[in-house]
């Protein structure tokens, strides 16, 4: 009974299971209206958002098995620190989460069992910090992060050419791998700016400074809504609705940002959230019925 509520606990809040099936179950919406998978079963849809859930659930646990000693020095509070889950028992979330990628990738054919073992591959590679120098993370912060979201480009590259057996994708379908390796990066971002200056100096509003790591999250955001505009119009959308949609989710971004920003209260980083999540999901909710 431990052991169950321990996971639960890390499932709900260092995963943040919540917010985060909401985000993949609208990407997924997404994938299945771009390549019309079977339309008369949900099992595929479900399978790709549950491949999704495992590969990020497997990132998070490699995440803080590579980071122990850090976060033990920095951010003794959190789950594993305190003792709440072990690492043993991470070990073995991880390797259930590699063998139900392994299930998923046998039901869509040969062709994703052939690309699912790089991925994983490419997934190990990074929770070993590119064989780099040690010194590299803290120094080049940055790069470092952008190195670390190339994950998010491959998995969902790999989503689309295990549903659909092939490579050759069409241009929407490009252009949706782009927005939605841009929608990571906000989330990313979105993850790392604080009021406070954090003790291990590794959020970006300790490297920019709180204002300019929004700006940052904002410059992002402008490139989601300029691509799911793209895209819309590539499906047919009339370009009034797609001003309308721009300028409200634009809004609603910079709305939520000068709220958390001008304010600096950390009771305002649940709106800053919220306005993530939404335009995230409005964004996506509007292509897949475009």
């Amino acid at each position: 009974m431990r052991g169950s509520r321990a996971y639960q606990n890390y499932l709900l809040h260092r995963f943040q299971i919540i917010p985060l099936t909401l985000l993949v179950v609208s990407d997924v919406i997404v994938i299945t209206r771009m390549i019309d998978l079977d339309s008369t079963s949900l099992l595929p849809s479900f399978l790709v958002f549950l491949f999704i859930m495992l590969y990020l659930f497997g990132n998070r646990v490699g995440d803080d098995k590579r980071d122990f000693d850090f976060d033990a020095e920095f951010y003794p509070d959190r789950a594993v620190q305190k003792g709440a889950i072990t690492l043993n028992q991470l070990e073995r979330l991880s390797q259930i989460c590699i063998v139900g990628m392994a299930g998923i990738a046998i039901f869509f054919g040969w062709y994703a069992m052939l690309l699912v073992g790089p991925v994983i591959l490419f997934s190990w590679w990074a929770k070993k910090d590119f064989s780099l120098p040690i010194y590299f993370k803290d120094k080049y912060f940055f790069q470092y992060n952008i190195l670390n979201m190339l994950q998010m480009l491959a998995l969902q590259i790999f989503v689309y050419a295990a549903a659909l057996g092939s490579l050759e994708f069409s241009l929407p379908i490009w252009t949706h791998v782009a927005f939605v390796f841009a929608l990571s990066l906000q989330i990313e971002v979105t993850r790392k700016i604080k009021v406070n200056r954090s003790p291990g100096n590794d959020m970006y509003s300790d490297r920019l400074g709180m204002q300019g790591a929004l700006i940052l999250w904002g410059l992002i955001g402008l490139v989601c809504v300029a691509l799911s505009s793209i895209l819309m119009n590539m499906l047919g959308v009339p370009l009034l609705w797609i001003l309308v949609l721009g300028g409200t989710w634009t809004a609603v971004m910079l709305l939520g940002a000068m709220a958390y920003g001008i304010s600096k209260k950390e009771s305002l980083e649940n709106l800053f959230w919220a306005a993530t999540i939404g335009v995230y999901i409005g964004q996506n909710i509007a292509i897949a019925y475009a």
